[in-house]
């Protein structure tokens, strides 16, 4: 509305001024696209740079850097740290993060920072310090994306007995999130319980997943079934998506689990192997600790806008 209303503000004044004279008419126009060069420039790269991405993420990048050299706000600061770190970029990523917490920031967008800030630090192997991070967060903001990261954490750290509390908790809280769902599967299948893998693999894949990892768990729970062609049919869905900095599976992984397909090995190990390796049972009594004893526990709801095909955690 407000875009509209500007729009016809503008129109307006250049035309009041075209009819006082030509020259200042002209004058005016120059100003006019002084000002959107300067104040609108920085969110156009932006949204161009989100646009090129999933065909050309080099190009995107160079669209981020444009942006930030012109002055990005808060938003768009975030939104390019977040593609730094996709794309492995971790050190300029880090840097953008630790400044745009030093800013004031509303309770909701700071928590969002701080989330994924968390991801940064699981993805550079600080994964105690992601996990200490999250957990104090989700005392005063939970979201889906919380949810699925912090559980995809206690799967790394094979604390089972969290690992399955803490996932069957955010199953209830949204059981069509395709990560949710990734993180019961894999939960299962570390548990060697292939046959409960097999019911949150097929709800995740009628989801259509946006990552391998999707594809690579539930072929795995099929070819542990012994349902060796449906687990073929399954992985090669999954080989058009696109492996990133921020995916948890390797090119490794992916080439040595299309050769137990092959071969119908089913002996293979999953990628996080399973409970009765190293397993961690730390259980958690302290009371968590608030960032702000002033601020409200409360859930942040997400706004309803098209999923990133390539992001397994946003």
């Amino acid at each position: 509305m407000w875009t509209a209303i500007f729009t016809v503000a503008v129109i307006y004044v250049l035309w009041q001024a075209f009819k006082t004279s030509v020259i200042m008419g002209l004058i005016m126009s120059l100003a006019l696209l002084a000002f959107l060069y300067f104040f609108w420039y920085a969110d156009f790269c932006t949204n161009r740079a989100r646009s090129v991405y999933p065909k050309d993420p080099k190009k995107a990048m160079q669209w981020f850097e444009r942006a930030y050299k012109k002055g990005m706000n808060i938003g768009q600061q975030q939104i390019y740290a977040y593609y730094l770190m996709r794309e492995g970029e971790v050190e300029k990523s880090e840097k953008l993060y630790h400044d745009l917490l030093t800013a004031r920031l509303k309770p909701e967008l700071r928590f969002k920072i701080r989330s994924d800030y968390a991801v940064l630090l699981m993805k550079t192997d600080r994964i105690d310090e992601a996990l200490s991070e999250l957990e104090e967060i989700t005392a005063n903001y939970n979201n889906t994306t919380t949810y699925g990261t912090i559980g995809y954490l206690y799967l790394l750290k094979n604390n089972r007995r969290r690992a399955e509390e803490f996932n069957k908790e955010a199953y209830s809280y949204n059981s069509d999130d395709p990560v949710i769902l990734d993180n019961l599967v894999q939960l299962y299948i570390k548990m060697g319980r292939y046959s409960e893998a097999k019911k949150y693999a097929d709800e995740l894949l009628e989801k259509k997943p946006y990552f391998i990892e999707g594809y690579y768990d539930a072929a795995f729970t099929y070819l542990k079934l012994g349902e060796i062609d449906t687990a073929k049919e399954i992985f090669e869905k999954g080989k058009n998506c696109r492996i990133t900095f921020m995916s948890t599976i390797k090119e490794d992984d992916v080439a040595a689990f299309q050769r137990a397909l092959d071969a119908g090995d089913t002996s293979i190990s999953h990628k996080l192997g399973s409970f009765l390796e190293n397993s961690e049972e730390a259980v958690t009594t302290e009371k968590l600790v608030h960032f702000d004893d002033e601020e409200p526990v409360f859930e942040y709801e997400e706004p309803d806008e098209e999923m990133d095909e390539n992001d397994p955690f946003i």
